[in-house]
């Protein structure tokens, strides 16, 4: 399974990640549960190096990020089998309309994870620390 996770190539795009491109920052922005808008009016903190040392949260953190991606998996899978089982019932606008939710509601922060992963990662090699998939990583040169 953590070679689902690790980052791939493909994912940077120079020194970005794919991800800015699609408009995941302004995704991140609005998210209504821990997205920028929403952590700064409920003081949330996400990393918190207080807690323990810098490095310990950035792997914390990351771990943090495989299980959302990985709650946000399996939402997809199950609208998708909800579509299925459902599918003679709806009608062309009503699978139009579970498409865009499903995206909004699991794609997008899948691919909020990922772009987070990325970071996070990027962060740690450029800090002199491993990698947490192992001595071959995806993550450009700095």
């Amino acid at each position: 399974m953590m070679n689902y996770y690790e980052p791939k190539t493909f994912e940077w795009c120079g020194n970005r990640t794919i991800y800015e491109f699609i408009g995941i920052k302004l995704y991140k922005r609005f998210v209504p549960t821990t997205g920028d808008i929403a952590r700064k009016y409920r003081n949330i903190v996400q990393i918190q190096p207080g807690k323990s040392d810098r490095v310990t949260e950035l792997y914390r953190y990351e771990k943090q990020t495989r299980i959302y991606e990985l709650r946000h998996l399996f939402g997809t899978i199950g609208f998708i089998a909800l579509v299925f089982i459902i599918n003679k019932k709806l009608s062309v606008f009503d699978i139009a309309f579970l498409s865009i939710l499903n995206l909004c509601v699991n794609i997008y922060p899948i691919f909020l994870q990922r772009h987070n992963r990325l970071r996070i990662i990027k962060v740690l090699l450029t800090n002199d620390q491993k990698s947490p998939y192992d001595e071959h990583d995806s993550t450009p040169d700095t």
